[in-house]
């Protein structure tokens, strides 16, 4: 076994150990920076997406090197690592260690950080009453630190602990709800000094596996603090590079790491959250783990990107979706709206004539690349949740503006008590001169024509359809293009 295949057996095995979703999305990064905005917001929004999983809560590991190209190195990055060879390596407890970091021997600092509280919030909940996540907090006895120490900008102690070491009465669980049998664990923080009672919950609690590093990263400060087993060595990438072509990539650089414990700074990040910078984990000289840290939240970074509506002002809602869908692009790649050209090509209801909104967003990149999101949201319900989706995402090269492109996205509007697909919009947006939109399956079968006004089409998605063709009124066409992916790779 090569020790490519070798790491994805055993990121398979994390997976299986996580269990599965209970709603849909893209990646984990996003679902954590959704419930994080949401629990300070007071609201907790439903994210479902066909063919995409958020897993809410649980920690599941990036995908490992070899599928997305990598930039050569930067000045001060590491040299070129090699896959390795021999047996297979053996697992490695991350979390059973005594407690690192500066403060690992002030017992007192330890036994308080580890009694604070953990849960924010009552399980979430489906609008039927059906429980969707709940996490438990584990019990104090049950509970290790297993970083404790300063760092640039203030002080932080990760804690984790296992959720079913006690009676479902006192880890508080609502009546009828199974106990989760999982490691968890929070990062708390505090400022330069802290004690125990200025320490506040950072990030989590979510599940994780004992043999993968735990991270956190500050987007105001850039301080990173990565935890691995003793011996490893720790990469970090600030962001992903997409070129003209469309090319993702990422430069890395190896940080100091002192008993398996990396505490360092990488620059600020100009958003909330930190969906952006990513690290990786060597052990002998091969990679051993490749992740998104956790991040904390600043609600005043930021702001709202400025975005042109260029088929004129949309109702709030649509509004709403353009800026959940623009302030995505940015998280993930780490950008300012000042850094980009944001345009909403059209935001509009779904299915047509429907309450739902939904919005086709374009990011002109530096570089000239543009991408492509697509975002729905179904109005606030009276109790302040709400439920939305990411409809499609690709990533394309520079070339013509993006308002003189075609774009087509599968929005799928899904039942809010279940979560279940109910009905699936085929959105095609295309310069305002189109007024007919051909429909093709994947062996590029004609399936149906479709009349489009200002170059906008919304209609029941035919079955099989993977690419549309657009047409001029005056019979002139503007070539084929694919129906927008889930998956796009960002350099993860």
């Amino acid at each position: 076994m090569n020790p490519e295949t070798e790491l994805r057996d055993r990121l398979h095995s994390v997976a299986d150990r996580a269990g599965h979703p209970s709603t849909d999305g893209r990646d984990l990064a996003r679902s954590v920076a959704g419930r994080t905005e949401d629990r300070r917001r007071r609201q907790r929004n439903l994210l479902a997406a066909a063919g995409c999983v958020v897993l809410l809560g649980i920690a599941v590991p990036r995908l490992v090197d070899g599928g997305p190209q990598e930039a050569g190195p930067a000045s001060g990055a590491v040299s070129e690592v090699t896959g390795g060879a021999g047996a297979a390596a053996a697992v490695v407890d991350v979390f059973s260690e005594p407690t690192r970091g500066s403060l690992a021997d002030d017992r007192a600092f330890l036994d308080g950080v580890r009694a604070l509280p953990w849960t924010e919030e009552p399980p979430l909940r489906a609008a039927d009453g059906t429980v969707l996540h709940y996490l438990p907090e584990p019990p104090v006895e049950s509970r290790r630190v297993v970083f404790a120490g300063d760092v640039p900008g203030g002080r932080w102690a990760l804690v984790v602990g296992w959720t079913t070491d006690a009676p479902a009465e006192a880890a508080g669980l609502p009546p009828g709800v199974v106990p989760t049998d999982a490691l968890a664990a929070a990062w708390f923080t505090g400022p330069p000094g802290a004690s125990v009672d200025q320490m506040t919950l950072g990030s989590g609690p979510n599940s994780v596996a004992n043999d993968w590093p735990a991270a956190l990263t500050d987007p105001r400060t850039g301080t990173l603090v990565v935890v691995a087993a003793p011996g490893d060595e720790v990469q970090v990438s600030h962001r992903p590079l997409i070129d003209e072509e469309g090319t993702t990539s990422r430069q890395w650089r190896q940080v100091d790491t002192g008993d398996g414990v990396a505490v360092t700074r990488i620059s600020p990040v100009p958003r909330s959250y930190d969906a952006s910078t990513s690290f990786r984990v060597l052990r002998d000289g091969r990679i051993e783990a490749r992740d998104a840290p956790w991040s904390l939240y600043a609600e005043d970074l930021g702001g709202e990107p400025a975005i042109e509506y260029l088929r004129g002002q949309p109702a709030e809602l649509g509004e709403q979706a353009a800026r959940y869908a623009a302030e995505n692009v940015l998280r993930e790649l780490g950008l300012s709206g000042s850094q980009v050209r944001i345009a909403a090509q059209w935001t509009g209801s779904v299915p047509a004539g429907g309450s739902d909104q939904a919005a086709l967003v374009t990011v002109t990149l530096p570089s000239g690349a543009v991408v492509v999101t697509a975002q729905w949201l179904m109005p606030e319900r009276p109790d302040g949740s709400s439920m939305g989706a990411f409809c499609g995402q690709a990533v394309q090269p520079a070339g013509p503006p993006a308002e003189r492109r075609v774009h087509a996205v599968a929005c799928e509007v899904v039942d809010t008590t279940s979560g279940a697909p109910m009905r699936t919009s085929l959105v095609v947006v295309a310069p305002p001169e189109v007024a007919l939109i051909r429909t093709y399956d994947g062996d590029r079968r004609f399936l149906a024509d479709h009349s489009a006004v200002d170059g906008v089409l919304v209609a029941p998605m035919p079955l099989g359809t993977e690419t549309v063709e657009a047409v001029t009124a005056g019979g002139v066409t503007l070539g084929r293009v694919d129906v927008l992916g889930h998956a796009v790779d960002f350099g993860d």
